[in-house]
């Protein structure tokens, strides 16, 4: 993190830099190019080119910046074909990323593991920013699907990876053969329940609950929980406990925001509900999994 005043050193140096930025606005120049990297954002640094920061920042500004060496690597041109095969990493020189919370959770983890083994080099920080680097390279390869669907859902038997789009399509095609089976007489019902899936994921960090996500689709209660589970095997109530503790793990390991904040910022106006909570789902306090990733670097004025 830094703070109104900080501004990046001018400095070359013999390594690639990753720059993601988390919240805020951090102004490099890189050479003779100025940038002005922003939340999700992330920036490749070239070797051996000086880089500075392009302004004094006026308010706070979080990112993550990660050292490596590629000793082969090369620049492609913009109509260049990408390169087919998956062990050859493709990294932009600036991009928005399609999922920055995926990489967020990794740098954590990169941080904490570093804390525990570091300073000196040693093969799980390396082949654990080397992971890092191949998520980056994932998402660029995949940017297309991305661009409507966030993350990955699994690789098939051949090694090739499934998108969420995939994922969709075959939820659509199995809803269209559910409806088909309605009219001879099948009542599951996926169609309507992906529907209200899409809509409490989309607001599950509101006042939301049971009933008032019942009243919304013309449903009782007792029956939309029914349906829910009978298509899903969780309840609505789970289901929403579920999106919000999967976003307080993710502020929780990349944030310093303060434990009352996060769960206000996920849905639960009682801290204290919040805790036992995410206790009763992760067997941890939010204090405990935070300590996970306990090694935050700070820049001063």
């Amino acid at each position: 993190m830094s703070g109104p005043g900080w501004r990046h050193l001018r400095r070359t140096i013999d390594t690639f830099e990753l720059m993601f930025v988390r919240r805020g606005v951090l102004p490099m120049r890189v050479g003779e190019q100025t940038l002005h990297i922003e939340a999700g954002q992330i920036a490749l640094l070239p070797p051996n080119v000086e880089h500075a920061g392009a302004d004094i920042i006026t308010s706070d500004v979080d990112f993550y910046w990660m050292h490596f060496k590629l000793p082969d690597a090369r620049m492609l041109p913009d109509d260049a074909g990408l390169p087919q095969d998956d062990h050859c990493l493709l990294l932009p020189d600036e991009r928005t990323l399609p999922d920055p919370d995926r990489l967020a959770v990794m740098c954590g983890q990169l941080i904490d593991i570093y804390a525990r083994f570091g300073p000196y080099s040693n093969a799980y920080c390396d082949y654990f920013a080397t992971g890092l680097l191949l998520e980056v390279s994932a998402q660029e390869r995949l940017k297309a699907d991305f661009a409507t669907h966030r993350t990955l859902a699994g690789y098939r038997g051949d090694g090739k990876p499934i998108t969420s789009a995939d994922r969709v399509r075959q939820q659509q095609e199995w809803a269209m053969h559910v409806d088909s089976a309605g009219a001879a007489g099948d009542s599951s019902g996926l169609a309507p329940m992906l529907a209200i899936r899409s809509w409490i994921m989309a607001n599950a960090f509101d006042d939301i609950t049971v009933a008032k996500v019942a009243a919304r689709f013309h449903y009782s209660p007792s029956y939309l929980t029914a349906m829910y589970r009978r298509v899903f095997g969780v309840g609505v109530a789970e289901q929403i406990i579920e999106y919000r503790i999967d976003r307080a793990r993710e502020l929780l390991s990349s944030t310093a925001s303060s434990v009352a904040d996060i769960a206000r910022e996920v849905g639960y106006a009682d801290p204290k509900y919040f805790m036992r909570v995410f206790k009763r789902r992760t067997g941890l306090t939010p204090g405990q999994y935070r300590d996970a990733f306990p090694a935050r670097l700070y820049n001063t004025v």
